[in-house]
């Protein structure tokens, strides 16, 4: 992988996990802001938060980039490079789907448990606040990360069978 791939990586994860971020902040903000201090467990509790959080977060993070990085491909911007497709869709739509579903499944509940060993089952807004963006930057990371890794390896995959 070229240092110029790289680079264009990292620069899409980068923007992936300051915009999570902010979304989470602003919806800690609409669904906390008036707890002092806000509950983990229950209905309205931060634990519940982490399933829509993660999940729409994720396929905001597979989605984007994947596209993003097929149109580069298209205008020659990039290069497609060889790598693992892990048995995933080809369509960006439906692998972003999945991408974000085995996230939430595994990233919800490590969220949780994590913010509960941080702070408890009451938890401060600032706390919570910091973790909040702090998870969804490290969760849109990851995710970009992956979906641009598995659209230049499938883009190399249709290279290869499109050569005579």
């Amino acid at each position: 992988m070229t240092h110029e791939l790289k680079r264009a990586i990292r620069k899409e994860a980068a923007i992936a996990a300051v915009i999570s971020a902010l979304i989470s902040a602003a919806f800690v903000f609409a669904l906390f802001g008036d707890s002092h201090p806000a509950p983990l467990w229950g209905p309205r509790g931060a634990a519940v938060d982490f399933l829509p959080q993660t999940f729409m977060l994720s396929l905001m993070s597979a989605l984007l980039p994947a596209l993003t990085t097929r149109r580069k491909l298209a205008r020659g911007q990039l290069d497609a490079v060889a790598g693992r497709t892990w048995r995933l869709p080809r369509h960006p739509f439906a692998r972003s789907l999945l991408i974000a579903l085995l996230t939430t499944l595994a990233g919800s509940p490590c969220g949780t448990v994590l913010l509960w060993a941080i702070a408890g089952a009451n938890i401060d807004f600032a706390v919570l606040l910091a973790a909040k963006m702090a998870y969804g930057a490290l969760v849109a990371t990851w995710v970009a990360h992956a979906s641009i890794q598995v659209t230049l390896a499938y883009a190399r995959q249709r290279a290869l069978i499109a050569q005579p």
